[in-house]
């Protein structure tokens, strides 16, 4: 065993001195020939070079490309929304002008004792006798001003320490005088619902035709005098007077622009004197006269 050992360690020398010598030799020969290898390398890898030079470029572009496109469209649904909001503003606008325009009235338009008033909102969501007007600041407070929608009676408005307060005929506590037929009888109208009034204490003694006509007396001081309200429809006879159901000519219902009586000037003409004599004793009343 140990004659076998002794002959093992030069081999193993001379086996590490070979692989030296081999490992030397290559190397001085690459180092010889690195321009060539470098250059046969170059083109070899030069392909797969220009393919990932391409890849990374189209990866590029197609990524500034989906920036570009989300900035746009981030920008086009900005430029909507602005359209849209004009376009919402425009069409409120015709709205507003077509609803002007649908209760205008000439004669209200230069009259210094009117002033025209627009609906804000209801006062109760529930409740649509009832509305909130504009230009409250411009009235006096603790007074009951006639509203006229186009030119008939739509109801009375109430200046108190809230907004302006627009009660409409559909409304119980709108009540205000008036005078019936062509002999001008007075009566105290109160809102029954959106399409009839009832009118109170008529005189026992008048006549009161179905299909006469009801006008705001001016009397009250709430309204101008002749101011249409309704015609009659029905005659109830009470044990005192008479009460008379009427159809109104107001669209209560959708109550966009009025105008406000803000001070009724009476005329000697605005008061009818036989409308407050019986039909029996008219005659002799005025021979008397």
């Amino acid at each position: 065993m140990k004659r076998l050992t002794y002959y093992n360690k030069p081999f193993m020398k001379n086996s590490k001195f070979i692989f030296l010598s081999i490992l030397i030799i290559t190397i001085i020969f690459l180092l010889r020939r690195e321009d060539s290898f470098q250059d046969k390398f170059a083109t070899l890898t030069l392909p797969i070079k220009e393919s990932y030079l391409n890849i990374a470029n189209s990866l590029k572009d197609t990524k500034e490309q989906y920036l570009n496109q989300a900035d746009a469209i981030k920008e086009l649904n900005r430029e909507n929304l602005l359209l849209r909001k004009y376009l919402y503003q425009q069409k409120m606008r015709i709205v507003k002008l077509e609803a002007l325009y649908k209760y205008n009235e000439d004669k209200f338009n230069s009259h210094k004792n009117i002033l025209r008033v627009q609906t804000i909102s209801y006062k109760k969501l529930n409740d649509f006798s009832q509305v909130y007007l504009t230009n409250g600041s411009e009235l006096k407070e603790d007074k009951i001003f006639g509203l006229i929608q186009k030119n008939v009676a739509a109801g009375i408005a109430i200046k108190t320490d809230e907004p302006l307060k627009g009660i409409l005929l559909s409304n119980e506590e709108c009540q205000f005088s008036t005078f019936i037929g062509e002999e001008k009888r007075p009566g105290i109208a109160k809102g029954v619902d959106a399409q009839h009034m009832e009118v109170n204490f008529i005189p026992k003694w008048s006549k009161i035709n179905i299909g006469d006509k009801v006008v705001t007396s001016g009397l009250d001081n709430i309204f101008l005098p002749n101011i249409p309200v309704g015609v009659v429809t029905k005659v109830i006879t009470q044990s005192t007077y008479k009460t008379a159901i009427i159809k109104i000519y107001a669209d209560v219902l959708h109550p966009d622009f009025f105008y406000l009586v803000k001070e009724v000037i009476h005329k000697p003409t605005d008061i009818n004197i036989s409308a407050m004599t019986p039909d029996n004793n008219s005659s002799d009343l005025k021979s008397s006269i």
